[in-house]
């Protein structure tokens, strides 16, 4: 099935992840939903080194609920997103600049090579 035949039937999933107060992203799902704008940005690492993230733009803001709760996050506009699957990886610059819905596991920023309070490893994108 494909993402977007997949999400008109995940449509209360989206709602849930653009409205913080229903309920937030976990940290333990590898099946989280995020809605929004992809962009490149132009970012330092703690070193000075210059980087090139895939930012995600959310329309509404998201939170994430960790198992550590000092890694929960209350509120964000935005999303670094990456892909350990080589596939999937070598398909997001295709939709820069494009309203695109991920899939994936969202984690808590926790190095200088973060660029968003959240990082997602994406499993699946799709413009619609």
């Amino acid at each position: 099935m494909s993402l977007s035949r997949g999400l008109m039937c995940a449509g209360a999933a989206l709602a849930l992840v653009a409205t913080p107060a229903r309920a937030c992203m976990s940290d333990q799902s590898k099946q989280e939903i995020a809605e929004g704008k992809l962009a490149i940005a132009s970012k330092r690492d703690a070193a000075g080194r210059p980087e090139k993230p895939y930012i995600l733009t959310l329309s509404s803001p998201a939170c994430l609920t960790a198992t550590d709760p000092a890694d929960s996050v209350k509120s964000t506009r935005t999303i670094h997103i990456f892909s350990s699957q080589d596939q999937v990886h070598a398909q997001i610059a295709k939709f820069v600049g494009k309203t695109v819905l991920v899939r994936g596991q969202p984690y808590a920023a926790h190095t200088a090579h973060h660029h968003a309070p959240i990082v997602m490893d994406i499993s699946e994108i799709d413009s619609h």
